[in-house]
């Protein structure tokens, strides 16, 4: 599968962070690694979001000065990815996370090949997945053999 990625310096952020944490096979660390490093922020303060120690997201950098809209909705999607966090009712409602939320931004693109990266075996689309209907099937169903 080939990833798609915003930057020569999201590539390198990426290619370094999986190396550094060993997570070559391991597409909860990718996905996470490939969203936090979308932008310069989150790059910068990646340190706030993952401790590196204990191998575990840090949800207190959710809510840390430098966060930006577009940041909080890739670290929120980040952090989903990893482990399935969505939110705390107290700080951040689970809402949040739906793509509703989530997904109205540039970045949006990018959150698909994160996707892509966590779910590898259901992003393999193959031509024969799908059935292929002639035009003038919509109108006329029943005239149509699926298994043809």
């Amino acid at each position: 599968m080939h990833t798609k990625f915003k930057d020569l310096e999201h590539h390198q952020f990426y290619e370094g962070m999986i190396r550094m944490t060993h997570s070559q096979t391991d597409t909860y660390r990718q996905a996470l690694f490939y969203l936090l490093g979308l932008t310069e922020q989150t790059r910068s303060h990646v340190r706030d979001l993952y401790d590196f120690d204990e191998n575990s997201i840090c949800l207190e950098g959710l809510y840390k000065g430098w966060q930006t809209s577009s940041t909080v909705k890739l670290t929120r999607l980040a952090f989903n990815l990893y482990n399935g966090y969505s939110g705390d009712e107290e700080r951040d409602a689970s809402r949040n996370y739906s793509p509703y939320f989530m997904f109205d931004t540039g970045l949006l693109p990018y959150f698909f090949e994160a996707v892509k990266l966590h779910y590898p075996e259901f992003a393999q689309v193959r031509s024969h997945d799908f059935v292929q209907l002639p035009f003038g099937a919509m109108k006329n169903h029943e005239e149509y053999d699926l298994e043809h």
